[in-house]
């Protein structure tokens, strides 16, 4: 099977296949290479890495991973070395993964996403981005962040959509000239934790019930291709996304709670 994920970008993304590893799951590179078994990413149409920022971030002073029925709440800050750096460690690991590289970019300020697409756009072995945002980032800001990223940006730009606001964004998006959605970052959640009430993000297999919902609202709204995201733990999930109308379908979670068996469920699935 051979899919042009973003077929309006005049470099296009092909993609092997319409798994795509990431979420946050599977770290820059190939350090989590033990959850991806022994073909490491080349059962995957694409690898989407952790969340990069411009700068250097530590992680949260307390970082918390809190399980509840049918998925985990989890609370990191985001660290990362910076994206300079990333480009210096992983640049060449990028180079031999096997499958297309699209790097996660955290928005902060245009100024900060503009300056990511720039160094961006000079690696070779980087076949997208994909710009994450709070969930409370105004929609002029993200206009601003995403214009920058459009026109500065050698590679097709994909936008991660927050569950809450996912019409609006994804609207926003084909706007402004981006080629493919994520549907959807992973949503927030509270959860009382050895005493102390606990946000974070969500994951897991309950989660898809709603992203199907979305993506299948987000499929009549725009013409945008659509990574479906969230909730996916089985042949069956990834087929019900299909169904519904992305073009292409992330794992993430099943990484971290069935590691190397939970994968290869899905070994062989669209080639």
């Amino acid at each position: 099977m051979s899919i042009e994920l973003a077929p309006s970008h005049k470099i296009g993304l092909p993609i092997a296949s319409p798994l795509i590893a990431g979420g946050g799951a599977f770290g820059f590179a190939d350090e989590y290479s033990p959850l991806a078994g022994e073909t490491r990413f080349s059962r995957f149409g694409a690898f989407i890495t952790n969340p990069l920022t411009l700068r250097p971030r530590s992680p949260a002073n307390k970082q918390h991973v809190v399980p509840f029925p049918g998925g985990a709440l989890i609370h990191t800050g985001l660290p990362n070395p910076g994206l300079s750096a990333a480009i210096r460690d992983y640049e060449h690991k990028w180079e031999g993964l096997g499958c297309p590289v699209i790097v996660h970019i955290a928005a902060t300020t245009s100024g900060e996403v503009a300056a990511c697409a720039e160094k961006l756009e000079r690696v070779e072995s980087v076949a997208g981005i994909e710009i994450g945002f709070r969930d409370d980032e105004s929609l002029a800001e993200v206009e601003t962040m995403l214009r920058a990223a459009v026109q500065l940006a050698r590679q097709p730009v994909i936008v991660s959509l927050p569950q809450a606001r996912a019409l609006a964004f994804a609207r926003m998006a084909e706007k402004v000239g981006a080629q493919v959605v994520t549907a959807t970052a992973p949503p927030r959640g509270t959860m009382h934790h050895n005493g102390e009430l606990v946000s974070g993000r969500l994951y897991g297999p309950a989660l898809l019930p709603q992203t199907l919902s979305i993506v299948r609202e987000l499929k009549t709204q725009t013409a945008l291709p659509i990574i479906g995201a969230g909730g996916v733990h089985t042949k069956d999930d990834v087929e019900a996304m299909l169904a519904a109308g992305a073009t292409a379908v992330m794992v993430d979670s099943v990484a971290w709670v069935e590691g190397v068996n939970g994968l290869n469920v899905f070994n062989g699935f669209g080639k």
